[in-house]
């Protein structure tokens, strides 16, 4: 096995195998991690890992913002969430860099489409759906802290899917933010207010500028 000290995440490349998966390419890149979609026996997932070693107190900040995704998607399961199948540390398993194993997810963001245009009937479909699935997560006492254009993506077949829940906040999470945003949609245009009870999800609001009939 790889020696943790010659691990580096933003050396892997293409065909690098990685906890055991092949790379394909970058999917995304934040401060904190490196998002590749991977591939093995066919199938394809998106592996992301900590930029920062848990050998270190960079590191170990770093890993904070996965283990909050990763509580919450124990937590949650819905079609339009995007899901967790697995965890844990590579390219040593009790120390190495710590890596979460997502459902592969491939589309546009919504703020994206936003831009483009969109039907209103297609911005409703998308907001019902996006309802149901916060309805699903007000019940387990999940709040997604960030949800907003850029943290939806729309698969082709226009189904929204939420990621990138490392601002989310659930019981017993060990590691909340400092100051957590609002958990409301993001920008000035399609807000979802602050409900009077549970993490702060209402019916969203659409006062979009990019709307066609």
């Amino acid at each position: 096995m790889l020696s943790l000290s010659l691990f580096e995440p933003l050396s892997i490349q293409p065909a690098d195998e990685v906890a055991g998966w092949r790379v394909v390419r970058t999917w995304s890149q934040d401060a904190f991690s490196i998002t590749w979609v991977v591939e093995r026996s066919g199938e394809q997932r998106l592996l992301r890992m900590a930029l920062g070693s848990p050998i270190t107190p960079e590191g170990l900040e770093m890993e904070k913002y996965l283990e909050r995704e990763a509580g919450a998607l124990r937590l949650v399961q819905h079609p339009n969430i995007i899901r967790l199948y697995d965890d844990g540390r590579w390219p040593e398993p009790e120390h190495g860099f710590r890596y979460l194993l997502l459902e592969y997810v491939e589309g546009v963001k919504l703020q994206s489409a936003r831009n483009q245009g969109m039907t209103a009937r297609d911005a409703g479909n998308i907001f019902l759906r996006l309802a149901k699935a916060m309805g699903a997560m007000q019940n387990v006492g999940v709040s997604h802290g960030a949800i907003g254009p850029r943290s939806i993506l729309l698969r082709g077949n226009g189904e929204p899917v939420i990621i990138d829940f490392t601002s989310s906040d659930w019981p017993g999470n060990p590691h909340p933010l400092p100051s957590r945003p609002l958990a409301g949609f993001e920008g000035t245009e399609g807000v979802f207010p602050r409900g009077p009870t549970g993490p702060g999800f209402g019916m969203p609001i659409i006062r979009g500028k990019k709307y066609r009939s």
